[in-house]
């Protein structure tokens, strides 16, 4: 994702977007299996549901679980997409830097009064 160490802050643009797509559908899919899986534990629980003290073990058990699966899907995600931002950021700013350089070339004038 980065390039050479000569060019320590040059980011592989391409490289990191590949990188980006290829979380994003493992994210999908990820999110796919865990509904898959709750939906399961749903209608675990709604078989159980007839005995008050094995529904009330199995709430107790999977729940968290269920909110933890959930919890890490949404921070892959807020994680995903500030990486994106800030390489998205990295680039904005080196384009305006190129810009910058090319105008204080431009103005460096001539003879004695060329700027060093």
């Amino acid at each position: 994702m980065f390039a050479r160490m000569s060019d320590r802050y040059a980011i592989d643009v391409p490289g990191f977007m590949s990188l980006s797509a290829r979380t994003a559908r493992s994210l999908d899919d990820l999110t796919d299996a865990v509904s898959a899986a709750v939906r399961s534990l749903w209608a675990v629980r709604d078989a159980v549901d007839s005995v008050p003290d094995l529904t009330q073990a199995f709430r107790r058990a999977m729940d968290p679980w269920e909110a933890k699966a959930w919890g890490l899907l949404e921070y892959g995600g807020a994680v995903l997409m500030a990486a994106e931002r800030a390489v998205s950021e990295y680039r904005r700013a080196d384009v305006a830097m190129a810009v910058s350089t090319a105008q204080i070339e431009a103005r460096q004038g001539t003879g004695r009064w060329r700027i060093a």
